[in-house]
């Protein structure tokens, strides 16, 4: 049933004549603003051309577009690929999986035609979202605690600021970012706390379908994700086995939330949140048990215990999953949780109550002095504990084959605790060796030397590293975030074992045994390279043409291939990913017979020793 719902929802393939026409017309069905661009995720109603999903991402942004909207555009759709840097997460396969997305194209915004308002309920509960989101932001509440408000009620994260997401996700807290199984449960234990009177009538029947009714209006309304729609599932099964006087099965459960899931949206196998979603929450049913020797007579006793087992299974059975995708592995997870989620059911109900007060168009400063209050002492705990020594350990890298020999000794792992037989143990202890080989090797035959030039759609990073420290240079005379840097290349960082980075500045100057940096020039791995754009290499007056291996073309450089010739004899000319009229300079290199490298068009250019 997948394999045949994964042929009829996979995007099509559109031939040349149907890439470039004329115009295509769309729907609006996301819309996500940045600095000085929009990103829009819009299905194709163009009667000639097959239903798919493409993005289009403009210059300059239109606040006045909403979901449901219909535009025209002259179309001129590429096939979505990845930026080409080495160890970076397949962007293509990611869009093509999590949003049925497989062309793009991007376009100034003069030529997105707005021709009328089609709204489905989707984008109807999108605008919804849309605008209780504004409301939120404009109320007195400080940006974390609008942010997390947001993000709990709204399902929306992308506000969440960088920083606070890397100290959730050390801490081992990062599921209290995202909608899943732990807020579903809330919200139902809450809404059935608020329909006791039911039972007095008679009416339990009532208040389960009630309860149940209300979870699946606010899946529908955060926008189905996976984990949402798993927790929802899963509560409905439980709820229908009370309701039809039958028992239900915890395992049953999720393995019909998964069927149910992966029947609807295939694609979703590959998705972290169903991942870590669905193996966690099978670890917790499986061993997430309090043992009777340390059972208490008192309750509360009793569920801390049952806290501190529950997140220790969760984080052992999600620590290389953790490891490959996010490159972390938090040590305090134990310990964050039970500071953390005692807290959390209050405040999502203030959370809810602050939401209806808002939309109401009324203030209450005393419900938003509690939720900051709350909100202050959340970002409290999860600092204190990250400044703790070993509270965890970050730049681990685990590849694919890793995840898979873990998963497998855990498996065999499980089966010696069931069956007690020491031939399990053995064959657990023998994969342990051979993923310990496995990253054994992978350390020796990663290069501790080298030089990357990334491809980056913003600036041009030139990336030394040499035995666990790196040095960044961005010619374009732009400042670059070093905790965005270290996220957008995490999983290069990790495989290297880079555990410094400094980062040089067009007035600095690097100077290294091996290596030389003296803005706009440099000397790295043997070669000798200037950067031209914005920089000092206007003021360039020698007779003779200096000789040089590279000449990197910034995306501030608004000159010609011919000018560079008469200042430099040089063998490659690489041009920036962040390049818009790169097309033009690798035609007029093809005609001045000048070697040229595109970043865009080719990925990252890499030199290793």
């Amino acid at each position: 049933m997948g394999w045949i719902a994964a042929i009829v929802h996979c995007p099509p393939h559109l031939n040349p004549a149907q890439l470039s026409r004329r115009v295509i017309t769309g729907r609006v069905m996301d819309l996500k603003y940045t600095d000085f661009s929009m990103r829009l995720t819009i299905d194709v109603l163009d009667p000639e051309l097959p239903r798919c999903r493409v993005l289009l991402s403009t210059r300059d942004c239109d606040y006045t577009l909403q979901t449901g909207d219909l535009v025209s555009w002259p179309g001129k759709l590429t096939e979505v690929g990845s930026l080409g840097n080495p160890d970076e997460m397949d962007y293509a396969r990611y869009l093509l999986n999590s949003d049925g997305i497989r062309y793009q194209q991007h376009m100034p915004l003069r030529d997105l035609k707005r021709v009328g308002h089609s709204p489905t309920l989707l984008t109807r509960l999108a605008n919804v979202r849309r605008d209780l989101k504004l409301k939120v932001l404009n109320t007195g509440l400080t940006p974390q605690s609008q942010a997390f408000v947001v993000t709990l009620l709204l399902g929306d994260n992308t506000i969440i600021d960088k920083a606070i997401r890397q100290q959730f996700q050390a801490a081992g807290v990062a599921h209290v970012l995202a909608l899943s199984g732990l807020h579903i449960s809330i919200i139902s234990l809450i809404i059935w706390w608020l329909l006791f009177p039911l039972d007095y009538l008679r009416l339990k029947k009532l208040r389960l379908f009630i309860t149940l009714s209300a979870i699946a209006l606010f899946a529908v309304f955060t926008g189905l994700s996976p984990s949402v729609v798993r927790a929802t599932l899963m509560t409905g099964i439980v709820f229908a086995s009370v309701l039809s006087n039958r028992r239900s099965q915890s395992l049953n459960a999720l393995a019909l939330a998964a069927l149910v899931i992966l029947v609807f949206s295939p694609s979703a196998l590959y998705s972290v949140g169903f991942q870590l979603s669905f193996i966690t929450v099978g670890a917790v049913v499986l061993f997430a048990r309090v043992p009777r020797v340390l059972e208490s007579r008192y309750g509360w006793m009793n569920r801390i215990t049952a806290t501190l087992i529950t997140s220790l299974v969760a984080m052992v059975a999600t620590m290389a999953l953790t490891a490959h995708y996010f490159h972390v592995v938090s040590l305090m997870s134990v310990f964050s949780n039970l500071l953390v989620l005692p807290v959390l059911p209050l405040f999502m109900v203030l959370a809810a109550m602050f939401l209806m007060v808002t939309a109401a168009g009324m203030q209450w400063p005393v419900l938003n002095w509690i939720i900051d209050a709350i909100n202050r002492y959340i970002h409290w705990s999860i600092a204190l504990l990250n400044a703790l020594p070993l509270s965890h350990v970050s730049g681990i890298y685990v590849s694919t084959i890793g995840v898979v020999t873990y998963f497998l000794m855990m498996a065999l792992i499980v089966l010696w605790l069931y069956r007690r037989s020491y031939r399990y143990l053995l064959c657990a202890g023998v994969t342990a060796c051979l993923m310990l080989a496995h990253s054994l090797w992978m350390e020796l035959s990663t290069p501790r030397q080298g030089l990357v030039m990334f491809n980056s759609p913003t600036s041009t990073p030139v990336f030394y590293y040499d035995h666990g420290t790196g040095y960044v240079w961005t010619p374009d005379d732009e400042e670059v975030d070093s905790t965005d840097f270290a996220r957008y290349y995490s999983g290069f960082i990790a495989r290297h074992s880079i555990e410094k980075i400094h980062f040089i500045g067009n007035d600095d100057t690097l100077s290294l045994k091996q290596a030389m940096i003296k803005p706009p020039y440099a000397h790295l791995m043997g070669r000798r390279i200037v950067a031209v754009g914005a920089g000092k290499w206007k003021h360039q007056t020698r007779k003779n043409a200096a000789t040089l291996d590279d000449v990197i073309v910034t995306k501030r450089y608004h000159s010609t291939v011919g000018k560079l010739k008469e200042l430099y004899q040089f063998d490659q000319l690489i041009i920036s990913g962040a390049m818009y009229e790169a097309d033009r300079i690798i035609l007029e290199c093809d005609s001045l017979h000048v070697p040229a490298y595109s970043l865009k068009a080719s990925g990252a250019y890499c030199i290793t020793h």
